[in-house]
């Protein structure tokens, strides 16, 4: 055809003369919880927890007397938006309010603010915003994931309810935010009587926050009881805890093991990085060379990231650390190649980023950018059609042989990565849980293989064993074909001995970078000594940013005499403000997103 687009047959969503089948997604679940229960959610992803969340929160219809809230059927019942909060990950998929999808309009957190704390005691409001960290002059186009998390976080809390439904709201927070909140939670529970639900894969630090715990398996309620009554659940073994594990953390593993027993021979092998060599970093084999890097956003009140330099070998295993708005995300970002940087700023294996396309195919990037392209699951596969993991697992292999790669290398690749990421090629992405779809993209990004990869918080939607499973192929990669590894995340469960090095970024600076052995130490207690020693730098930077707003702010003057004569002199006119003709692909992050380095 001329037009260059050819219809061989209509596109079906289920073969002729079948019908569609609906899967059970709750069977039989039964429980209760009393005012000020604060109960943990745990199941693997796609076990059901986010539909039990939306049906308690009252998003779908079931019958009057099958779920009720505050002695209120919980869909039939409106009044209940007014007692009820639901928190969900929706944010993102929605192009209603500003989440992952839309925080490009230009809205100022002020605004938002006033617009959900009508009626609310003003004492409240500021408790939140100081709690959260949340500066009203922000714009949500120019903060970061985690920063503009919070002001979301922020919006739902502002009117006090009396059920609380946390699903995965506390993935971008880094985990001072995040502990600031559950004890903001725990206060709710024990002074107003708040029934709180939390369901995350993330359990750092929560060691004896939850009054209750319930799991799911595959759509059926295992158990819903206080925390008192499942001390033996909540005992690690001996040789975890010695590995610096929560016991929570430990406990979620043991009892996910026991529902997929095909992840224990993997899970039970012995890390080996204590005992490998960490080569050092030398001009010959550096794989990533930062050179006095300093960048900012167009508008921004100042630099993104100031005289950033370091080296890192191949090999290597390195975490990226930092508080929200550290500048993490604009690093990977521009060590991946995505925005323009001078040559000589970043060499990656020897090409210069972003000017040297052969980088192309020798660097993986995987960011939270997939969450915000509504219409594509990693290599602009489109997710909201009728597709099939195996479909899009298949055409891109067949994608890559064409290209040159060699059949019986992403064969093999194929069949690992399957089995790690335990993925179903049955899946149609547009009915699978947000986990189980992150595990589809990652599958999609990762079948290539590429000597940098480049994670930027890639694992807030997976479950505790696909995370670990994932980190053990990353340490298979890195150990086998010597790639380097840059693992950007606020989550540290199971992670002490996985990484080789550790890069620090504090307020757009390098803070430290080097072998975790030679990092400053905090003290070693609770969910983990990693854990604990990031937690200590990012207490120690709050405090830094406390003393410099209390320095910054100007003494009060002395009043002087009213009737003493004053010979003021004359002030120009402000100059008036230059008028700014908006794109209209500003409003979807076009030409208003664009970035140059700071010269």
């Amino acid at each position: 055809m001329d037009g260059g687009c050819t219809i061989e047959m209509p596109r079906q969503q289920h073969p002729l003369g079948t019908a569609p089948a609906y899967k059970t997604q709750l069977e039989n679940v039964s429980f209760s919880l009393p005012k000020g229960a604060r109960c943990m959610l745990l199941g693997a992803n796609g076990a059901g927890k986010s539909t039990l969340m939306s049906v308690v929160g009252g998003r779908h219809m079931v019958a009057e007397e099958s779920c009720r809230v505050l002695g209120r059927a919980a869909f039939h019942d409106t009044s209940l938006s007014a007692h009820v909060a639901l928190l969900t990950g929706n944010w993102t998929h929605t192009v209603s309010f500003v989440g992952h999808n839309v925080p490009y309009q230009a809205m100022e957190v002020s605004r938002l603010i006033a617009s959900h704390s009508a009626g609310v005691d003003p004492a409240r409001i500021s408790r939140l915003v100081q709690l959260l960290e949340v500066d009203e002059s922000w714009n949500l186009t120019s903060v970061s994931d985690g920063q503009r998390r919070r002001v979301q976080i922020l919006c739902k809390l502002i009117k006090p309810c009396e059920v609380l439904l946390l699903d995965e709201i506390t993935t971008d927070l880094d985990l001072l935010a995040r502990q600031d909140l559950l004890q903001f939670l725990r206060e709710e529970s024990e002074q107003r009587g708040v029934c709180t639900i939390y369901c995350t894969h993330i359990f750092d630090g929560l060691d004896g926050w939850p009054t209750h715990i319930a799991a799911l398996s595959k759509g059926k309620l295992l158990f819903c009881e206080p925390t008192a009554a499942l001390a033996g659940l909540l005992e690690p073994p001996a040789q975890l805890r010695s590995r610096g594990w929560g016991r929570l953390f430990c406990a979620v593993q043991r009892l996910l093991l026991e529902q997929m027993p095909a992840y224990a021979a993997l899970l039970s092998v012995t890390p080996l990085a204590s005992s490998t060599p960490v080569p050092a970093a030398t001009p010959k084999d550096a794989a990533i060379t930062v050179n006095h890097l300093s960048w900012q956003y167009p508008n921004g009140k100042g630099a993104a990231l100031n005289n950033v330099s370091f080296e890192l070998a191949r090999g290597w295993r390195v975490l990226l650390v930092g508080a929200n708005g550290a500048g993490k995300t604009t690093l990977l970002k521009l060590l991946g190649g995505k925005n323009m940087v001078p040559r000589g700023a970043i060499d990656v294996l020897g090409y210069s980023a972003f000017h040297d396309t052969e980088l192309n195919t020798l660097t993986s990037l995987l960011s939270g950018d997939w969450t915000r392209q509504v219409a594509c699951v990693g290599n602009g596969v489109p997710f909201q059609a009728d597709f099939s993991m195996g479909f899009m697992a298949n055409s891109l292999c067949e994608a890559l042989v064409r290209d040159g790669m060699d059949a019986g290398m992403l064969s093999t690749r194929f069949e690992r990565l399957k089995e790690l990421l335990d993925l179903d090629l049955e899946w149609r992405l547009h009915k699978v849980s947000d986990g189980q779809r992150r595990r589809a993209q990652l599958f999609l990004k990762l079948l290539r293989p590429s000597q940098v990869l480049l994670l930027d918080e890639v694992t807030t939607d997976l479950d505790v064993l696909s995370r670990q499973a994932l980190l053990h192929f990353l340490r298979e990669e890195s150990e086998a074909r010597g790639a380097t590894v840059v693992y950007s995340t606020h989550i540290f469960d199971g992670l002490d001995d996985w990484p080789t090095h550790i890069l620090h970024i504090k307020a757009g600076e390098v803070a430290y970078v080097g072998p975790c052995s030679l990092a400053p130490k905090a003290v070693e207690q609770g969910s983990g000594c990693l854990y604990q020693t990031v937690r200590g730098w990012l207490l120690q930077e709050r405090d830094e940013r406390k003393r410099q707003t209390l320095n910054s702010v100007p003494a009060t003057p002395m009043q002087e005499d009213a009737c003493a004569p004053r010979d003021l002199p004359m002030q120009p006119p402000p100059p008036k403000a230059a008028t700014k003709h908006a794109s209209k692909f500003d409003r979807f992050g076009g030409a208003s997103r664009q970035s140059m380095y700071a010269r």
